[in-house]
Parts: structure tokens; sequence; C-alpha cells
């Protein structure tokens, strides 16, 4: 028995050798186009990849001058708050000062009242009961009100009051009652 091959005769064994081309052709075909398009895929997937790179560089370069310019900002926030910090303690202080000097100034000026006041009781010719003594440490001021029977007597008051408070400047308010 003949092969049906050989039964076609010469045009099938051409048909048979040109399709066995035809299928290498394609076969080459197939393979330099697989590899040209994977050197296609290659060249692209190494575009993207540096695209990629280029856009993180480009966002982490924008994240860190976000950074420094908040860090900026938080390091002026810090300066503003410590200089507010520092004026509110130099007004606690200027207050504490004051306050102290008002504190020291009605204390002089209690001490020299009881001095004056102490000194008029112990005056023999005077009589202190109707004598008010009043010193402001403020103005280093004595202020001697009330009444005295004689004009003697209130020069005598006022004299005392100088004596015992040198550095204040003495209001002698005193009335002579007949």
């Amino acid at each position: 028995m003949k092969s049906p091959i050989q039964s076609l005769g010469l045009p099938a064994a051409l048909l048979s050798v040109s399709m066995f081309a035809a299928c290498g052709n394609t076969a080459r075909g197939v393979e330099q186009d697989t590899k040209e398009n994977t050197a296609e895929v290659k060249q692209e997937a190494r575009e993207a990849n540096a695209e990629m790179r280029q856009e993180a560089r480009e966002a982490n370069a924008e994240m860190k001058q976000e950074g420094r310019e908040a860090n900026a900002e938080m390091k002026q926030e810090a300066r503003e708050a410590g200089n507010a910090i520092e004026r509110a303690g130099d007004k606690v202080a200027a207050g504490t000062r004051d306050v102290t000097r008002s504190v020291g100034s009605t204390l002089d000026a209690a001490a020299q009242t009881m001095q004056i006041k102490t000194a008029l009781i112990d005056a023999d010719d005077l009589d202190a009961g109707a004598i008010d003594v009043d010193t402001n440490g403020d103005t280093n001021t004595v202020t001697l009100k009330g009444h005295v029977p004689t004009a003697a007597h209130k020069a005598a008051a006022g004299r005392i009051a100088k004596q015992k408070a040198p550095d204040y400047r003495i209001v002698n308010n005193l009335e002579i009652r007949k």
C-alpha cells in the first residue's frame, strides 16, 4: 500500500514542503515578534521605572521642603511663645516689685505713724489724744490733724513729727481750739 503522500504525487510533496517552510517562517516570525515585543516591553518597563523613580525623587524633595517649612514654623512659634512667656514673667516681676514697694512703703509709713504718735504721747506738755497722725509712704507725707489748745502746741507737734520722720514732708493741719 502506498502512503497517501505518494499517491498524491509531486504536487502534494511540494505542498507539504511549502507548508513546512511556511510553518518554519511563521515560527521564526513569531519568535522574532516575541523578541521585538519583549525588547519593547523591557524598554517600556525601563522608561516607566525611570519615570517612577523621578516622581519618587520629586515627591521626596517636596516632602523634605514641607518638613523644613513646618520645622521653621514650629521654631518661630516656639520663639514667639518664649517671648510671650518672657514678657509675662517681666510683668509678674514688675508687679511683684510694685507690690513689694507698696507693702514696704506701707510698713514704713505705719512705723513712722507709730513713732510720731508715741513721741506725741510722751511729750509732757501736749494732749496727743486729740491729734491724728496719717502717714503716706508713697508720697512720704505725714499729716497732722485734730485740735490743740494753742499755737505753741501746734508748733511743738510739728517739730516732734519732723524729728521722728526727717525724710517725710510734714503737713500740719492742726486747728487751734480756744
